[in-house]
């Protein structure tokens, strides 16, 4: 492979590495990843905030449903029962005429 450079010329790639960016830039990113930074910490604390509030919000509706279960269970059975009892008292009449 031949070599783009004359003798006592740095390599072609050393050149493009030595290539310098102005310092303005350099800042103005830097300042743009900091500042990215810190709005990214603050969404990910007001997430954190926002999940807590669901999380309680879920316990309380956990309770609510398991508390609507048990009545809906007691209900049930109180249904059974008096479905029982109509079905007897039917009978009874029937055995009556």
């Amino acid at each position: 492979m031949a070599q783009d450079t004359q003798p006592g010329d740095l390599p072609r790639l050393s050149k493009v590495i030595d290539l310098k960016l102005p310092l303005t830039w350099l800042l103005g990113v830097a300042s743009m990843i900091i500042v990215g930074g810190f709005g990214l910490y603050q969404q990910v604390g007001n997430q954190g905030e926002v999940l807590k509030e669901l999380k309680d919000q879920l316990k309380d509706l956990k309770i609510t449903v398991n508390a609507g279960n048990n009545q809906a269970a007691t209900i049930q059975g109180e249904i059974a029962i008096l479905k029982f009892r109509i079905e007897n008292i039917e009978a009874d009449r029937r055995g009556a005429k």
